[in-house]
């Protein structure tokens, strides 16, 4: 146990001196010179933040069409070799090597952004929270120092960025302003998954030939012969609708209270994506 307890500070020592005391450091300094306005400090940061990151999202999306492009090949394969597993992969890695494609190369890009977005919420939540007592310990100048009982302003456009639609009231006015929060929060997901799949779709569209969904008689019986590539389109096209909506409820607090900050960062990152991603495809 003790050597557990000892391994588990470890780890938050190090989560805290690495990710998340720079992290709040940085939301403390744009909150300053924004104003005292941790909304306004919060579209700032995550704008820098997606144009930094943008290294990675490219090479997750360049990954992600490289993938797409060679799916009608791993299509024919799997239906060639659906019962020899073996054969299956042997015939998947080697079309991976030919084509000079990584099927790991999207996952691994968005492992590394995993830990600095989970930094991001909790100095949301740190800054929506607690009072300034709680950060000015981890502040690393006096300039980022406030009141011991200061509390960060959380009004931002009439709303409270440590609340959500259901804490105020969802069924009363002054839950409007997070009701289009929210909406915005879907709304800007559904185009990133949109700006995403159609690219798919249309790849695999022009290149298919012989895979397709038909019947096909065996013996006397007919057997749908099922296109993996069909079944592929299929979850995508239910993520398109489904990630946004679940969003959408996540973001009006109905599964559990969470702060309209998270909602705002959630939102602009969303529309930076989609606008990163649709000049990554243009080009």
């Amino acid at each position: 146990m003790n050597i557990l307890t000892t391994i588990g500070g470890f780890f938050v020592l190090l989560w805290n001196t690495v990710l998340f005391n720079p992290i709040i450091n940085i939301f403390v300094f744009f909150y300053k010179i924004s104003g005292s306005n941790l909304g306004l400090a919060i579209i700032i940061i995550t704008i820098l933040l997606r144009i930094i990151l943008w290294p990675l999202l490219k090479s997750q999306l360049a990954s992600t069409k490289n993938m797409q492009k060679i799916q009608p090949k791993l299509a024919v394969i799997q239906k060639k070799y659906k019962k020899d597993i073996v054969k299956l992969r042997e015939e998947q890695m080697k079309i991976f090597k030919e084509e000079g494609v990584n099927p790991l190369g999207s996952c691994f890009s968005l492992v590394i952004q995993l830990p600095i977005l989970w930094g991001v919420y909790e100095a949301i939540l740190a800054m929506s929270q607690h009072k300034a007592s709680y950060l000015n310990k981890i502040m690393y100048s006096s300039f980022l120092h406030y009141p011991a009982n200061y509390h960060y302003n959380l009004n931002f456009l009439n709303i409270n960025v440590g609340k959500d639609a259901m804490t105020v009231g969802i069924f009363t006015v002054g839950a409007l302003s997070y009701i289009v929060l929210s909406l915005l929060v879907g709304y800007s997901q559904y185009l990133v998954s949109k700006v995403s799949l159609p690219g798919m779709t249309n790849e695999i569209a022009e290149e298919k030939t012989e895979i397709e969904l038909k019947e096909t008689s065996k013996g006397d019986k007919k057997a749908l012969d099922v296109d993996p590539t069909a079944f592929s389109g299929m979850i995508s096209k239910q993520l398109l609708y489904l990630m946004p909506v679940l969003l959408l409820v996540i973001s009006l607090g109905i599964l559990g209270p969470i702060p309209a900050a998270l909602s705002i960062y959630w939102a602009v990152q969303s529309f930076a994506i989609y606008i990163q991603t649709k000049l990554f495809f243009r080009k």
